[in-house]
């Protein structure tokens, strides 16, 4: 006997909220065409859902819509309302389970709890293990209902259940097990080994005699390879993180897998980003649990209106209408009208205070302000922005408690700044995109110098095989002098903090009170040795929060 489900998904929306333009090519009959085409959003994918539910309802067959995780972050839409909007518009989409993904603890569990709190669909960390959370911490994440994270009782990811005509089919979500060093989770929130995790709950479903089962990942692509190679039984893995669109779309010039990629019977899908395409397909599986056809895809989602964008003005209106044909015709595609309602919600409730932020000049900048990551010969002294950044997150910190340093990586700031006005929108969407808050700790001095050489090490490949120039340090209230050339662990000299209107020495036993982002005092990119702070106190501001409070005070 066979069994056949109509399955859609999507990974990695990033607050995408309204239609993304995507450069594209098109293999037209007589020529090639090079094009910006608009695709997706949450309105264009509620209608692809719509549609899908609907032929799965006539045709009396189950049906599935999965987010595989990374809601957060992406645009000024998660700057503005910290992940209230998605859980809105995300609960009018109405998914079936989402994953929780790194991006969903940048700003700690709190805002993550609220959003679980908003939905009212489950919400899946199988490997996400909660015994030691302190349950007196402002709305923890264990007493909500529809989050299904590790069962500590069984020993295994807990799961969600569904009917698939005589069997039934099992939904695991399994997030990555690194997140300690990838997102800023608070401490007693800890990350099971996936695959280990994994294969228990294969054996205990298996066990319970449910041998259709779908992992919904967030563990990238290649995990979700080594996943599917490394534990039986599975099904289908819909994953998420690394972006990556599974089909052949070669011939829109676009980067992609082969188009079915099975490994040790389980078939591997994921859907791309920022809500532009989304997975519609029909999967039929074996008694075995096994998919022996799958008809569909990943598909892109024009806008109707997509050839007005300044982009595509070079187009004549014969190859406007070639491009609709190919379009409607492509197995790449999927042509529908948004949803309404969603449009509405949208641009009602959302939208102005976009535009807000857009029209808010914070400050206006007396001259232009170049970042670099490292020093240069014509910037000797390195990024011209990142020091008011870290500016920033001492002023605010210092005005909620007595604070000695504040410590940034120069990665964390994305642009230049051009002479003239300086809107919110240009701090929150483009000089400091991420919204990751910032954390005063306690440090020894001897930890803060292993810091900041385990930080310029790692962004110059001295001695280390580094992660790249970002972890390259900037700081207020504290300098110091590298030496390349010293021994390993003594490349840092003249440490000094200023207090009192002088500098003064830092001492190795003396404990110092800082501020970073949650990203560096999480250990990432050589800052190793800040996983001995202790003392953690989040404050009320996010990175881009702290430097429109400061720069809004001062004269740049």
């Amino acid at each position: 006997m066979t069994y056949s489900l109509y399955l859609a998904h999507i990974n990695d929306t990033h607050s995408h909220f309204e239609p993304t333009p995507l450069p594209m090519r098109l293999p037209l009959t007589d020529k090639p065409i090079e094009l910006t085409v608009p695709c997706g959003g949450y309105a264009m994918i509620a209608s692809a859902v719509s549609n899908l539910r609907k032929q799965a309802q006539a045709e009396n067959l189950p049906s599935l819509f999965l987010h595989a995780g990374d809601s957060f972050q992406g645009t000024l839409y998660f700057s503005r309302f910290k992940g209230m909007a998605n859980a809105a518009l995300l609960k009018q989409l109405s998914p079936d389970a989402m994953t929780i993904g790194n991006h969903e603890f940048d700003l700690g569990n709190l805002p993550l709890s609220r959003f679980i709190d908003a939905v009212d669909f489950p919400c899946l960390a199988g490997n996400m293990d909660l015994q030691d959370e302190d349950p007196n911490k402002e709305l923890p994440l264990a007493t909500h209902s529809n989050l299904y994270h590790y069962d500590n009782d069984k020993d295994i990811a807990s799961y969600i259940t569904k009917p698939l005509a005589d069997k039934t089919l099992a939904t695991v979500g399994i997030t990555l097990d690194q997140m300690a060093k990838i997102g800023c989770p608070d401490h007693d929130c800890h990350f099971l080994n996936a695959i280990e995790t994994t294969k228990r709950t294969i054996a205990h479903l298996h066990q319970q005699g449910i041998v259709h089962i779908i992992v919904l990942s967030h563990l990238g692509y290649q995990g979700d390879l080594e996943l599917a190679e490394a534990v039986s039984g599975i099904s289908v893995i819909v994953g998420g993180h690394s972006h990556t669109l599974t089909g052949d779309f070669s011939e829109l010039g676009l980067s992609s897998t082969e188009q079915q990629v099975i490994v040790n019977n389980t078939l591997i899908l994921q859907a791309g980003k920022h809500a532009e395409s989304i997975g519609l397909s029909k999967l039929t599986f074996n008694d075995s649990g096994q998919v022996i056809t799958q008809s569909g895809g990943v598909k892109f989602l024009p806008c109707a209106n997509w050839h007005h964008a300044p982009e595509n003005q070079h187009l004549s209106k014969s190859d406007i209408e070639q491009c609709n044909q190919y379009m409607a015709r492509s197995e790449l595609f999927e042509v529908t009208k948004p949803c309404q309602v969603i449009t509405e919600h949208i641009y009602h409730d959302y939208r102005p205070m976009i535009e807000a932020m857009k029209a808010n000049v914070i400050t206006n900048l007396s001259k232009d302000y170049r970042h670099v990551r490292l020093p240069n010969d014509e910037l000797p002294n390195g990024s011209e922005i990142a020091p008011h950044v870290a500016a920033a997150f001492f002023h605010c910190a210092n005005n909620e408690y007595p604070t000695d340093f504040a410590l940034h990586n120069a990665g964390g700031v994305r642009v230049s700044l051009n002479k003239g006005p300086l809107t919110a929108a240009d701090i929150c969407g483009r000089l400091l995109p991420f919204e990751i808050q910032i954390v005063r700790y306690k440090v020894t001095g001897k930890d803060l110098r292993a810091a900041l050489e385990g930080g310029i090490n790692n962004a110059t490949n001295n001695s280390v095989i580094g992660t790249g120039d970002g972890s390259y340090p900037y700081t207020s209230s504290l300098r110091f002098e590298y030496r390349a050339n010293n021994e390993a662990g003594q490349r840092i000299i003249n440490l000094q903090i200023f207090r009192d209107n002088t500098w003064c020495d830092i001492v190795p036993e003396t404990y110092y009170y800082g501020v970073s982002s949650a990203y560096t005092i999480a250990g990432k990119e050589g800052y190793d040795a800040l996983l001995n702070a202790t003392e953690h106190q989040d404050l009320p501001y996010s990175m881009s929060d702290a430097y429109i409070e400061y720069v809004s005070q001062q004269s740049l």
